[in-house]
């Protein structure tokens, strides 16, 4: 399928291209956060697998890293699964101001105020998934197609807003 033409945005067509963002998004975070759990069993395997030897401070260093690296998995799990939920709840209808849940068109690329999880290619378009907390949205909140903002001391042209 073709990206979306910004010149013939009909509220179907918007909102068939927002639910397929949606759901590539979802699934992208699904299967990111199946990668962690696979992670996380692995580590969970080492940690019961290993011994203590006769080397006490080996041993105890190896239960150490494992913890850690344990720690650090669970924290980027319980991050996909908020950017998952902020994801769930956004709607695909259309959108005429910078809001939650817009797609918006910028001189700069496409940013869809959703969560923070990055860049994702749909539809042979780039698009940044950005938090409504982050400085550029807030910069741009309320903003319009045709309006301009100021970010970090750049004007930002809004080009669309769906």
């Amino acid at each position: 399928m073709e990206p979306i033409d910004l010149n013939e945005q009909s509220p179907d067509a918007i909102r068939e291209f927002k639910a397929g963002l949606k759901k590539e998004a979802l699934d992208s975070l699904q299967q990111k956060k199946e990668e962690l759990q696979t992670q996380l069993l692995a580590l969970q395997e080492a940690a019961s697998t290993d011994t203590k030897s006769s080397a006490g401070d080996k041993y105890e260093t190896g239960r150490e890293s494992i913890r850690q690296s344990r720690t650090l998995l669970e924290k980027q799990w319980q991050t996909l699964a908020q950017w998952e939920s902020a994801v769930q709840k956004l709607s695909v209808e259309p959108a005429f101001i910078v809001r939650e849940g817009a797609l918006v068109v910028l001189d700069i690329g496409w940013v869809w105020v959703s969560a923070s999880f990055g860049k994702m290619v749909f539809r042979s378009q780039e698009i940044q998934g950005v938090s409504s907390a982050s400085p550029l949205v807030q910069a741009l909140k309320g903003k319009r197609k045709g309006e301009t903002a100021f970010f970090r001391g750049k004007a930002i042209e809004v080009r669309g807003v769906m």
